[in-house]
């Protein structure tokens, strides 16, 4: 089983690039690499939130500066992990250092594809574009509207073309375990981290100009009333 592991902090306690903090906190998730091993199927850092945009379609497509949500803990990346039930994916997460500031949501996945191979090497910026929003019967899967929505994101990755790299689909918030560590003891509590920044249809990551991908973005299918959050993707580099 593959689930998409999102990593939420005090936007207070995320570091900056080029600083001793951000190099000892980079070797403590190389840390967490190693010890997961084969287990990381994919996974991206993100930039802060004040670099993100939200966008909404409808009649005319509405694109404005920030988050979806206005909270204090934000996504500051994720992870895609594969493991064979979740008390196994709950183990490998109360190794990732968010954990112990922060909280871990793990969602598990219908489906994770990985384009990263196949699209042609490009220089372009990437960013991740999450679906929030309220969530419907298209969000359960095997059912008449899970197909329907399926077929309009079979459309737009065609639309996508090469600038889309990885995709997932998840199963619906009710599925979601929150983990936290807190002096050493392990927190679980069912359900997602915040219900205001949910991510509930899943993500696209997609490459680009910005101004292209919040145009690709007002084309990723959402439920009524949803958004989809456009955050640049970190590029550590290696």
């Amino acid at each position: 089983m593959l689930y998409l592991t999102l990593l939420y902090d005090d936007e207070a306690n995320l570091t900056t690039p080029g600083t001793p903090e951000f190099d000892a906190e980079m070797e403590a998730y190389d840390a967490f690499g190693a010890a997961a091993g084969g287990s990381i199927r994919g996974g991206e850092a993100l930039e802060p939130s004040d670099t993100a945009r939200t966008v909404r379609a409808g009649d005319e497509v509405r694109i404005s500066a920030g988050p979806f949500a206005e909270v204090t803990e934000v996504l500051g990346g994720f992870y895609v992990l594969e493991a064979d039930t979740l008390d196994e994916v709950i183990e490998l997460a109360r190794l990732i250092p968010a954990v112990s500031n922060g909280a871990i949501e793990l969602r598990p996945m219908v489906q994770w594809t990985d384009r990263s191979a196949e699209v042609a090497p490009s220089d372009e910026p990437r960013w991740l574009c999450t679906i929030h929003g309220p969530e419907s019967a298209a969000d359960e899967p095997d059912g008449a509207s899970w197909d329907a929505g399926a077929a309009e994101h079979g459309r737009f990755a065609e639309l996508a073309g090469d600038a889309l790299v990885a995709a997932a689909a998840v199963h619906p918030t009710s599925s979601a375990t929150t983990i936290r560590v807190r002096d050493g003891e392990l927190m679980v509590s069912d359900g997602p981290f915040a219900e205001a920044s949910e991510v509930v249809g899943g993500c696209y990551v997609l490459r680009g100009d910005a101004d292209t991908v919040a145009r690709l973005a007002a084309r990723i299918p959402v439920n009524p009333g949803g958004a989809v959050e456009v955050r640049p993707v970190m590029e550590l580099g290696g």
